[in-house]
């Protein structure tokens, strides 16, 4: 215990120590500093984070108006904008002495390119080319680790899909006119002739005649007499007279 007593306590409570209100102006004066330096740091953040978004947005819309006739181009065409534009980004951080932010961006820029050479040779080592690259940019469940089991499975995956394109190719082929019409060439390549011609100026007496439609007589010749007009087997003639054959009326 102190042997000061309590009401001597309460006086010392309000003597006014020497340079204390001195310490107290300065001490306020470093807080309005602080508050200064600390706004001023967040109104900067905002405004750098505000241009960033800009710039994003911009780029984007940059890419959703490009348009190429393939795939590939379009691929490497994001790929190299998105280089330059990291680029300006980390010139921009290092000559405002952002260099934690230029140091990010580069790193960024780096791991895309590493990224981009490991798809070309996977395109290249691999049976299905890109195929295989599609295949294996959209299985992204896997870890690193089945990395290659992955490389294999979308490998395999582009190899049966690309077999089944040549496949209905090949099945799409038009067939030739003929045979879609029904014609008599088909007819013949299919072997269904009846074991008879179409078209049979000679018939023998006794001969079935092949059921037909009505059609014009006037070009059937007779076997027996010569003559046009009918068959032998309606022939009235006996002989075969050479005198006698003309032609049809």
């Amino acid at each position: 215990m102190s042997d000061i007593e309590p009401d001597k306590l309460l006086d010392m409570e309000d003597v006014e120590m020497p340079g204390q209100a001195a310490s107290d102006e300065i001490t306020n004066a470093d807080l309005l500093s602080l508050m200064k330096t600390y706004f001023t740091r967040k109104l900067t953040g905002i405004e750098r984070n505000f241009a960033d978004t800009t710039h994003d947005l911009a780029r984007k819309v940059q890419k959703s108006e490009s348009s190429f006739k393939f795939k590939g181009n379009k691929v490497q065409f994001d790929l190299n904008s998105d280089l330059l534009d990291n680029i300006d980004i980390a010139v921009d951080c290092i000559e405002h002495r952002r260099y934690d932010k230029a140091v990010k961006v580069l790193k960024e820029s780096g791991q895309s390119l590493k990224k981009r050479n490991k798809l070309i040779r996977i395109a290249d080592k691999s049976e299905g080319g890109w195929k295989t690259v599609d295949e294996y940019l959209s299985d992204d469940v896997a870890s690193d680790s089945e990395d290659e089991k992955r490389i294999r499975a979308a490998d395999g995956r582009a190899v049966k899909k690309l077999k089944t394109v040549k496949q209905d190719k090949r099945q799409n082929i038009k067939k030739r006119p003929a045979e879609s019409a029904g014609g008599p060439s088909s007819i013949a390549h299919n072997g269904n002739n009846g074991g008879f011609s179409q078209q049979q100026p000679f018939l023998v007496a006794g001969a079935a005649a092949p059921i037909t439609s009505r059609r014009n007589r006037t070009r059937d010749i007779c076997y027996n007499c010569g003559l046009y007009g009918h068959w032998a087997k309606d022939c009235k003639k006996g002989g075969n007279s050479a005198a006698s054959r003309g032609a049809p009326n």
